[in-house]
C-alpha cells in the first residue's frame, strides 16, 4: 500500500514540476528573427505579442508544450540539442527557433 502511495506521489509531483516549467514569461524569434513575448500561464492560457498580440491554448504531450493560437497558427516547444526550441506551423509554412526563459 505505501509503494502504491509513494509512486502516485512521484508520477503526481512530477506532473506538477513539468507544467510548471514550463510557466513563464518567454523570449521568442520568427522566421526573419524579430524578437518577441510569450508568456505561458499556469491556466493553460498563452499571450504572445507577435503582430497584433495572439492569445491561445496550450497542453503539454510527453513532457513538451504545444500551444494552438487562435490565429490558427501552432507552437510546438521542446527541448533539444541546442536547448529550447519553438517549432512554428502555420499553413503548412514551418521554421524552427530557439527560446529563451525570462527572469520574472
Amino acid at each position: 500500500m505505501y509503494k502504491f502511495l509513494f509512486l502516485i506521489t512521484f508520477v503526481f509531483s512530477s506532473l506538477i514540476a513539468n507544467r510548471l516549467s514550463w510557466t513563464g514569461n518567454w523570449t521568442a524569434l520568427d522566421e526573419w528573427k524579430s524578437e518577441f513575448n510569450i508568456e505561458i500561464l499556469e491556466t493553460g492560457m498563452a499571450i504572445s505579442n507577435y503582430g497584433n498580440g495572439e492569445k491561445g491554448k496550450w497542453k503539454i504531450i510527453d513532457g513538451n508544450l504545444e500551444i494552438i493560437w487562435e490565429s490558427g497558427r501552432k507552437d510546438f516547444i521542446f527541448s533539444g540539442v541546442m536547448g529550447i526550441q519553438r517549432l512554428s506551423d502555420f499553413k503548412g509554412k514551418r521554421y524552427t527557433t530557439g527560446m529563451k526563459k525570462l527572469l520574472n
